[in-house]
């Protein structure tokens, strides 16, 4: 059971697990077993609305306890900020989620060293969601209440059937042999409706739903829909290896699912992997003394990804209610049906082909262990939106375009440092490069390679920056408008203000090129102290919520020319037209409030991407393992470890002062994009493990 507040004031997170495994060896060639579990997520809680931090000033007071003050709403007395605690006071809400996986499982041993094993994988989710905003509310009074309700479940489910075979053979001859079939199904029920307008009053909320008078029934947003999708996968791979020097392992996999165009439901794709023990060769025994072992690896293999919406390739249709008038003047209402989404019979699978090339090595002694590999994929027919012109009457459709390469390098580290009778010091140290390459597009209705696509989901909420995949470009670029330059680089002025690029820019890139991480543990007789430190760097951010401050004034640089009475002007770095085609300096001067505001007003997005390279301390652990002896005089307790853990305690390096660089709206096409992100929790606990 966990009850945690979060960061946000009124945040809360409850949550109730139990899980339950079994196993049986019915007899010597069956067993059976489950593993389950259950949970219970209540996530009613009503946090701040934190949005408001870059509306208000933090002077501005707090007067939400006391109903007769003018500011208790807006707490700077226009509407520009409201007061974060404010709208909550008139809103009651209930969501809960219940979820039950389980796995069952039967494994039956054959004749000849054969094996079936057989897992079934449901998935239950309930959801629950309800709320109730008060007509009370200065605001909302208008709609006299309003009140929804949803309620949807889903069924998803997994069969596996797998037989193995396993045989050593005279002369260190070794193969295991897997084959797979696979068959799943996903389904999902929603049900919803909304009210408002409430008669006589609203006071029951969302507990009498038929007291509104006026009701709604959406359908986007997956309200009030039943889907339904499945799939399905054979799967056959051979190992062989000679001696335990010489590998091999071949694979082939035909997956299907049925989100595809009725052209392209299933794709095949085959793998291949070779390993060589080197320091199993004679010619390495001179070696011996400090080369412990060493192993080349080389790899190739494909594989699909197939995350789109379950009816993406199929049209869709809709209904409405229409007016019609025929030639006598006479008005009908007529209900039509009309395609609303184009579909695409011809989606198919996005595919990824790899080759990767690794080494794994020990030296001295096994005191330094390690690997190193560096790959190279390209992925085509990327599944992206292709816009579409307004005469085809839709907006885009789901395709297979493009292509796109990344290489990379990765290397992985592990020593003992130290080793005495009471001391022991291991080290961990690992770091990851990546580089990638937009390499084709496609083609658009001109024939002419398409130069740059937006990326789904990817576009900022402010300033008007998207993540663009552009030709020839690495994946995820940021584009949005800069500061308009002479071509010497000096910022151009209009009437003493900044204004924007004339065209759209490429701002940096939001995907991280290095990642790494490095872990030390110290023992000392029954003490251990353990660190990690990590980094990401060769990225960029663009900071939505550091805009925002700026349009408000409550950014520290917009203290910039204010002045003590805050009426100060400011003229600006730059040049302004000489009215002849040439450029003089800039000598306008201009209220601060209208320089800084003009920065935001003109999207000059450029102002606000920042450097999301970071170092961050993410743990430190400090722990005590009671002595063995204090526990002999009894049978049960066989171990008892005490812990102190803290985890995100420092920040070690970043380059955006009230930014944390890993808030950004997520880590898929939205990388490099930020606005009122959340700073990650820092948090410290006492951990007690008891072997038994």
């Amino acid at each position: 059971y966990a009850d945690r507040e979060g960061i946000r004031v009124g945040d809360r997170f409850k949550n109730f697990r139990t899980r339950l495994n079994l196993e049986s060896k019915v007899t010597n060639f069956l067993t059976i077993g489950l593993t389950s579990q259950f949970a219970t997520k209540d996530k009613g809680a009503q946090a701040a609305d934190v949005t408001q931090r870059t509306n208000n000033s933090p002077y501005t007071p707090n007067d939400i306890d006391d109903p007769d003050s003018p500011y208790r709403m807006y707490p700077s007395g226009d509407n520009n900020g409201k007061n974060p605690f404010f709208d909550n006071m008139y809103r009651d809400k209930r969501e809960i989620e219940h979820t039950l996986n389980a796995n069952i499982y039967a494994i039956v041993k054959l004749p000849f060293g054969i094996e079936y094993q057989m897992n079934y994988t449901p998935k239950y989710k309930w959801y629950e969601f309800m709320k109730h905003e008060s007509a009370e509310h200065p605001e909302w009074a208008g709609k006299g209440g309003y009140a929804e309700r949803r309620n949807s479940k889903s069924f998803n489910w997994l069969l596996d059937n797998i037989i193995r075979w396993k045989h050593q053979f005279n002369g260190g001859h070794n193969f295991e042999v897997t084959l797979l079939a696979n068959a799943e199904k996903g389904q999902y029920w929603d049900t919803y409706v909304g009210a408002q307008n409430f008669s006589p009053s609203d006071l029951l909320g969302y507990h009498n739903m038929g007291a509104g008078t006026v009701l709604s029934f959406l359908k986007d947003e997956g309200r009030n829909q039943d889907t339904y999708r499945t799939g399905d996968a054979l799967m056959g791979r051979l190992y062989y290896s000679y001696k335990d020097k010489y590998m091999v392992t071949a694979s082939v996999r035909r997956d299907g699912y049925s989100a595809f165009g009725m052209m392209n439901p299933r794709a095949t794709f085959p793998a291949v992997a070779l390993g060589w023990v080197f320091t199993s060769e004679k010619f390495m025994e001179s070696a011996s003394d400090w080369l412990n072992y060493g192993k080349l690896r080389f790899s190739w293999g494909q594989n699909g990804n197939r995350d789109i919406g379950q009816y993406e390739a199929l049209a869709w249709l809709k209904s409405s209610l229409s007016p019609f008038i025929d030639q006598n003047g006479n008005i009908y209402v007529t209900s039509q049906v009309y395609v609303d989404h184009m579909g695409n019979t011809a989606l198919k699978w996005e595919r990824t082909g790899s080759y990767n090339i690794g080494l794994d090595f020990s030296l001295f002694n096994d005191r330094l262990r390690g690997s190193m590999e560096t790959y190279m994929s390209e992925t085509n027919d990327l599944l992206v939106k292709r816009s579409l012109p307004n005469i085809t009457g839709f907006s885009d459709v789901k395709a297979n375009l493009g292509a796109l390469t990344n290489r990379g390098f990765e290397l992985s580290l592990n020593g003992d440092v130290m080793s005495r009778k009471d001391f022991n010091w291991n080290s961990t140290f690992n770091i990851a490069y990546n580089s990638s390459d937009v390499k084709y597009l496609g083609i658009d209705g001109t024939g002419e390679k398409i130069k740059r696509l937006t990326l789904d989901g990817a576009n900022s909420r402010v300033g008007s920056v998207s993540v663009q995949n552009i030709l020839g470009h690495p994946y995820g670029e940021l584009v949005g408008y800069e500061y308009k330059r002479t071509s010497d680089g000096q910022v151009i002025f209009e009437n003493g203000l900044p204004v924007h690029s004339d065209e759209v820019q490429v701002l940096g890139n939001g995907v991280y090129k290095v990642t790494g991480g490095w872990r030390n543990e110290f023992t000392y007789k029954n003490i251990t102290l353990s660190f990690l430190i990590d980094f990401k760097a060769g990225a960029k951010m663009f900071s939505g919520t550091n805009l925002s401050l700026y349009s408000n004034g409550l950014h520290k640089n917009t203290l910039q020319g204010r002045g003590a009475d805050g009426k100060g002007t400011m003229v600006g770095n730059g040049v302004m037209s000489d009215g002849k085609g040439g450029y003089v300096k800039n000598t306008v001067a201009v209220s601060a409030q209208d320089y800084w505001q003009a920065i935001t007003s003109q999207n000059i997005a450029e102002e606000f991407v920042y450097n999301a390279s970071f170092i961050k301390l993410r743990e430190l652990s400090v722990g005590y393992t009671l002595p063995q002896a204090w526990l002999n005089k009894q049978t049960l307790i066989k171990g008892v470890t005490l812990s102190l853990v803290g985890r995100n305690l420092w920040t070690i390096l970043k380059h955006t002062d009230n930014i944390d660089p890993e808030s950004a709206y997520n880590n898929g096409n939205a990388q490099g994009l930020e606005l009122n992100g959340y700073p990650a929790t820092r948090n410290v606990g006492f951990n007690v493990n008891v072997k038994f």
